[in-house]
């Protein structure tokens, strides 16, 4: 019998797995893109194309619903965060598997998600929600600097700001404001949360009929980029997984993860949560009902033998997945940021790379000719490529690896000669 399932949405750089998973499990699947794909990935039955479909997603839940009835849809799943409402609502149209709209939307407003497990006694940095400016400045006057300001559907790092100075709000207010305003305007407000010192983390999730099944947990590697004398941003370099915090912080991280899912009322599908292990215990910092971004279900594949990509496509069709742990291994990716703005001239190292021990991929995304910039200028463009390494030995060697595969990659830039990789 042919399953069939429509994803919202499709990225070949960061999201090639969701469609490995599928043609492992034998799906069909129909892609809902903003513009036509030629040719189609294997696996892709057809490509259902709307240019808006980031316009207010929500308002394609009749188009999309007629197209499910018609080619016997059986699931829908994005991994898109713009997307996961329009997902949701779609699933309960069609009487299908998956998270509810409610819960959803719990989730991608910062400031409900904030509200709700606050109230459940979930551990959280204090927060405030603006609405302009004044109310910002308002809000810091009760909190205590340094304070982070994130757009409510703020994902990626994109509009994130560390703020150590009230004079520089009007800027912070900007770039928090400006990433997302083709949202509907519910979403255009503002998050202001207390500094939380210490590693970030996540928790990989799977929601069977509520209950709570803890596959694995990440370490996010990420530094913080001064981008003026009081003002910072968050910037990315890295993923491994197990994240190598000790056993009693998982402990803490598993339970508060099953809270803090339990608190949104998500009873199916993949959860994201991340979290900052600070000198007080693990607060939570955000919950996705989704798959995690960037290669992380790889890289819990190739760490855990568990296939978190396939898992979330199960739980779209109402099949119940295998977690059970196959090995115990580490897998890293470490990204290679752009350095310097300017014009791509080459990038050396990408053979030795490639060929360095433990390295399972190395990958160019950046080409003679392109235009780059820093990452702490927040544009994920920064992201010129990456190294993926696995090591039988854990995560610590996965990332020594890594790193090792990364400082073999060198970008010549216009005007700024030879530099490596971001470290």
């Amino acid at each position: 019998m042919t399953r069939r399932l429509l994803l919202l949405d499709w990225d070949e750089r960061y999201r090639s797995y969701v469609l490995e998973a599928s043609r492992a499990l034998g799906l069909t699947v129909h892609l809902v893109l903003r513009e036509p794909l030629d040719p189609l990935p294997e696996g892709v039955d057809r490509v259902h194309v709307l240019p808006g479909l980031y316009d207010d997603p929500v308002l394609w839940v009749s188009d999309l619903a007629r197209y499910a009835r018609e080619h016997d849809i059986a699931g829908v799943l994005t991994h898109e965060d713009e997307l996961v409402e329009l997902s949701a609502a779609l699933s309960e149209e069609l009487g299908l598997p998956g998270a509810s709209l409610a819960a959803v939307h719990s989730c991608m407003d910062k400031g409900i998600t904030r509200e709700l497990l606050t109230a459940a006694g979930v551990p959280g940095p204090r927060h405030r929600i603006a609405t302009s400016l004044e109310e910002a400045r308002a809000a810091l006057a009760e909190l205590t600097l340094p304070v982070v300001l994130k757009p409510v559907a703020a994902s990626g790092g994109q509009g994130v700001t560390k703020l150590s100075d009230a004079a520089a709000l009007p800027q912070a207010w900007q770039w928090a404001s400006e990433p997302y305003s083709y949202l509907p305007s519910a979403y255009h407000h503002v998050i202001i949360e207390e500094f939380l010192e210490g590693p970030l983390v996540s928790v990989e999730a799977a929601v069977l009929d509520g209950e709570v099944h803890v596959v694995a947990t990440t370490d996010g590697l990420q530094t913080i980029e001064p981008i003026g004398p009081t003002q910072s941003r968050f910037v990315y370099d890295g993923l491994l997984v197990p994240s190598r915090l000790p056993e009693d912080d998982h402990r803490e991280l598993s339970h508060w993860t099953r809270e803090a899912i339990r608190a949104l009322d998500i009873r199916t599908g993949v959860v994201h949560t991340e979290f900052k292990r600070t000198p007080e215990g693990v607060r939570v910092v955000e919950v996705n009902p989704r798959l995690p971004g960037v290669y992380i279900p790889e890289l819990v594949r190739r760490a855990l033998g568990v296939d978190l990509a396939g898992v979330a496509l199960q739980l779209a069709l109402g099949e119940r997945p295998d977690l059970t742990e196959r090995h115990r291994r580490g897998a890293c990716v470490r990204l290679l940021l752009a350095q310097d703005s300017g014009t791509v001239v080459d990038i050396e190292g990408l053979a030795q790379a490639a060929a360095a021990p433990h390295v399972v991929r190395a990958r160019l995304f950046a080409e003679p000719g392109d235009w780059i910039a820093p990452p702490q200028q927040g544009e994920i463009e920064s992201r010129l490529g990456y190294v993926l390494t696995e090591h039988d030995d854990g995560p610590h060697q996965a990332l020594s690896a890594a790193e090792e595969g990364l400082d073999m990659l060198a970008v010549r830039v216009t005007g700024a000669g030879l530099s490596g990789a971001r470290r």
